[in-house]
């Protein structure tokens, strides 16, 4: 699955991702942060670890998807949340 980096919260790694199907998954990067429209491939429909391909810099992004098939509001409410720590 393709998807594009949307919103993001680089100070703490999370990153709302817009899948084909027009929902948002919210990554956590553990190493090789994305930007804002970066095109990412992956299994970006189901949680935990995985590695995603960012197809914008031709690098390997090692994240945890922590929540899958959001609306782009639950999607900036859970990045909100997350930093502030709820």
């Amino acid at each position: 699955m393709k998807g594009q980096v949307y919103v993001e919260y680089r100070r703490l790694g999370f990153f709302a991702v817009q899948t084909e199907d027009n929902y948002f998954s919210i990554i956590e990067v553990q190493s090789k942060l994305p930007s804002l429209l970066n095109k990412l491939i992956g299994d970006l429909d189901s949680l935990g670890e995985k590695s995603l391909y960012n197809e914008t810099t031709q690098e390997e992004l090692k994240v945890t998807i922590t929540s899958t098939q959001l609306t782009l509001a639950e999607a900036k409410s859970y990045i909100k949340n997350a930093a502030r720590g709820i």
